[in-house]
């Protein structure tokens, strides 16, 4: 055989070969959910902890200004030690606290035995735009959510954080949007201003 048609033939099957091993590799990546682009766990878990953040930040303006200090401060704490490389045990604590500070907030709130000085309903006004805020973040992150697959990089810690996010998320949006009716609900009534972040997460829901 002559030498050309033997590197013609190596060629081909080389080409086979790679063909091969490329395919038996991405079916390899789709059975350990890579996703082939799109939000990464890292990504996710950040988002979700930026808008945690806002909510946690949210409840503890809000619940100092109608005089729960103590539920003020523990969901501060939270808020500052809520970090973007948060574990799935970390966002757990994290949603632990905000659902005792929501449910501490909406009943205080239903309570109708709140009164506030100018400066607690200043301080109530900038709780309800970081609450908005976190709300507008947490749909926003809806469509991520809905087509998430981790990668095969991200099989450790960050994609069980990530598919943390993916579980909770429905739940954590429908219960927040309770709490931001509640917060519009009680400024109306006591002529706090509403700002435009609370009206634009309203809309999304």
């Amino acid at each position: 055989m002559k030498k050309s048609s033997v590197q013609l033939l190596f060629a081909a099957t080389l080409s086979i070969f790679t063909s091969a091993s490329h395919a038996q590799l991405g079916g390899l990546s789709n059975a350990l959910g890579g996703s082939g682009g799109g939000i990464s766990a890292e990504q996710m878990v950040s988002k979700y902890v930026s808008g945690s953040r806002n909510v946690t930040q949210a409840d503890a303006k809000m619940l100092e200004a109608v005089g729960l200090k103590d539920e003020a401060a523990k969901a501060a704490l939270q808020a500052q030690n809520l970090t973007e490389g948060a574990t799935k045990g970390n966002l757990e604590d994290a949603d632990k606290v905000q659902t005792e500070s929501s449910k501490a907030l909406e009943e205080k709130l239903n309570g109708k035995k709140v009164t506030m000085d100018a400066a607690g309903k200043k301080l109530f006004a900038s709780g309800l735009k970081d609450l908005a805020v976190g709300m507008i973040q947490y749909v926003g992150m809806s469509k991520d959510v809905s087509s998430f697959k981790p990668s095969i990089t991200s099989i450790g810690g960050s994609a069980k954080s990530a598919l943390y996010v993916v579980k909770t998320l429905p739940s954590s949006i429908k219960n927040l949007g309770t709490t931001l009716k509640a917060a519009i609900d009680f400024s109306k009534e006591n002529d706090i201003p509403i700002p435009k972040e609370a009206t634009d997460a309203t809309a999304l829901l």
